[in-house]
């Protein structure tokens, strides 16, 4: 028997899979970086392990049992006599799939999994250890490194196209003519926003890093003539107002101090247009319970400790956006925890 199956261990076998859990992620991560996923056929077809390990000049043999090991977690399906296909949840690994999370994979292979090394120091010391930049520091490195800008910015990128598709179906973004994307990126968010609102034009927001992968966005998706980049920081005055200013995954990035920052400088700009607040952000909940959506709610939670940030509770929310002048309107519901949180000058 099983100590799975076994009543006396049922608990520490729960623990066992939690623990050694840690392996699958990292399996992912490596599949991206080693080319692995973007060196086998993109229509699920098979081929064989030796051929993908000529092709990203691996170990035949060590690649061979690692696509084994993708296919035990829906990633790869064993054919058998050495072939391999990219299952749909493998696909999506591929840089070319619409629904491509492979710029996420890297972000957790190269930002998020060591960060997590931190995390004991980051709860007995209250903030990250020496030698971690974080706040304007941690941003304005992306100026100064490319390659972590463009990971940076493709992560989010690949995760805002669903959460901003969700969002541009449950609130009705049609109202407002034009839509300012603050801290926008590379304008993922923004993009599914327009196709919503076919009739308003958009403003992403951001630094100079973001500019050349924003404007090949805005290209690739068809709306170039209705999107502009604007060069600055949400930390001073907006250059130009709009109808709604729209912030997904921002005021989660930092701590209480810097957030006010941000939220006095959008409340200036709402008040300055008449303009509408819209926060896509998870809330949490006042009372933490072991399921599902809590646990997705704390992953995020820990995560942004890391870099001393913070996800909020609603009134964590109201509270933080009456610095601002702000009043919380309307909240809409999301999948996956996943809220628009609805501010007006107040």
């Amino acid at each position: 028997m099983s100590d799975v199956a076994d009543p006396q261990y049922a608990h520490q076998g729960e623990l066992r899979a939690l623990l050694q859990g840690y392996w699958k992620p990292h399996v992912a991560v490596a599949a991206v970086r080693l080319g692995v996923v973007d060196a086998m056929p993109g229509d699920g077809s098979a081929v064989a392990a030796g051929e993908v390990a000529g092709a990203i000049g691996a170990d035949p043999v060590a690649l061979h049992r690692f696509l084994r090991a993708l296919a035990s977690i829906g990633l790869t399906i064993d054919h058998g006599g050495g072939q391999f296909a990219l299952s749909e949840t493998g696909l999506r690994l591929r840089a070319d799939h619409p629904q491509s999370l492979k710029g996420m994979a890297l972000h957790v292979g190269t930002r998020l999994s060591p960060a997590l090394a931190n995390l004991h120091t980051v709860v007995r010391e209250g903030h990250p250890p020496e030698g971690v930049k974080w706040g304007p520091e941690g941003f304005a490195e992306l100026d100064r490194d490319p390659a972590a800008a463009a990971i940076f910015n493709q992560s989010m990128a690949d995760n805002s196209r669903r959460i901003a598709g969700q969002a541009a179906a449950a609130y009705d973004f049609s109202r407002f003519a034009t839509i300012m994307d603050v801290g926008g990126g590379y304008g993922a968010v923004l993009a599914q926003i327009l196709k919503a609102a076919p009739n308003a034009t958009g403003t992403v927001l951001d630094l100079e890093h973001a500019r050349a992968g924003a404007e090949r966005l805005f290209a690739a998706e068809g709306i170039a003539e209705r999107a502009r980049f604007v060069t600055a920081s949400f930390f001073e005055p907006f250059p130009e107002v709009a109808d709604a200013y729209v912030l997904k995954y921002i005021l989660h990035d930092w701590n209480d101090e810097h957030a006010r920052r941000i939220v006095v400088q959008l409340g200036d700009a709402a008040w300055r247009s008449g303009g509408t607040v819209l926060i896509i952000e998870k809330v949490m909940p006042e009372q933490v319970t072991a399921n599902p959506d809590h646990a997705i709610a704390m992953q995020g939670d820990m995560t942004m400790m890391l870099w001393n940030g913070a996800e909020r509770t609603q009134a964590g929310f109201a509270a933080l956006l009456a610095h601002g002048s702000l009043a919380l309107t309307a909240m809409v519901p999301l999948p996956d925890n996943h809220w628009v949180l609805e501010a007006r000058p107040a």
